[in-house]
């Protein structure tokens, strides 16, 4: 009678991990939203001369497999300009990320990507591959009235201007993940928070206001970006403080 319980325990067994290995895939999808969550290291794409020359813009879409270890294995085209899709690959395969753990075990991870190429109203200056200093996304949207400052040449530069998020997310060397509030994954709350940020001229946050976002998000989304940091934005070979708008999205696994 031992006999067969043992038997019958080891055929269980057998059971269970046969279970396992169909239950626990070795790939997953996952939305761009929760992959950005675990964003480690971000490199902004170099604008394509020739794309910045004929003006183009518009967004590129990755479709990107991340490995067990956060790193960027394999990407292909989804959509964009042919112009612009080979910078954007070029910067997201430098992208690092914390594993995605499933079950408490790290997975791949199939995601999509979006790379924005944007730029202002102003050509870039010759030399820079891009239309701020750094060769980076976006453009400015405006100046904010400040007091301007003189320069050596007498000509003013003002104190802080406003920028699309594309650019200040190109200036972007560091970013902290928001811990999902246990109150908000409990009620399976999700949604984006939109804050209004002063980057300073040293490209730290200097100030922080809520714009749009669910009262048990916002928090988390604020603690989070006051630790981020920028390279500095330069106005004319100055650094300048900076002011836009910042996304931080919440999004659960179902």
């Amino acid at each position: 009678m031992s006999r067969l319980a043992a038997l019958l325990a080891l055929s269980a067994l057998l059971v269970c991990v046969s279970i396992a290995q169909v239950v626990v895939p070795q790939r997953i999808r996952v939305s761009s939203g929760v992959e950005s969550g675990l964003l480690q290291s971000k490199i902004a794409p170099i604008y394509p001369p020739l794309a910045m020359q004929a003006r183009i813009q518009g967004t590129v879409v990755l479709k990107v497999i991340i490995n067990r270890d956060g790193e960027v294995q394999d990407i292909s085209l989804f959509s964009g300009h042919p112009l612009l899709a080979p910078a954007a690959i070029e910067a997201v395969k430098q992208w690092k990320y914390r594993p995605y753990l499933l079950n408490g075990e790290p997975v791949a991870v199939e995601t999509q990507v979006q790379v924005n190429f944007s730029l202002s109203d102003k050509p870039a200056p010759d030399g820079v591959a891009g239309d701020t200093s750094g060769g980076l996304l976006g453009g400015v949207l405006s100046s904010v009235p400040t007091t301007p400052t003189p320069d050596s040449t007498g000509s003013a530069t003002p104190q802080r201007i406003r920028v699309t998020s594309g650019v200040s997310q190109g200036l972007l060397v560091k970013k902290v993940a928001p811990l999902y509030p246990s109150d908000a994954r409990a009620q399976n709350i999700q949604g984006v928070v939109l804050l209004k940020a002063i980057i300073d001229k040293e490209g730290n946050i200097a100030n922080l206001e809520l714009i749009t976002g669910h009262p048990l998000l916002a928090p988390a989304a604020i603690e989070a970006v006051k630790q981020w940091k920028y390279r500095p934005y330069l106005l004319a070979g100055q650094a300048v403080e900076v002011e836009t708008q910042i996304q931080v999205n919440f999004t659960l696994m179902r």
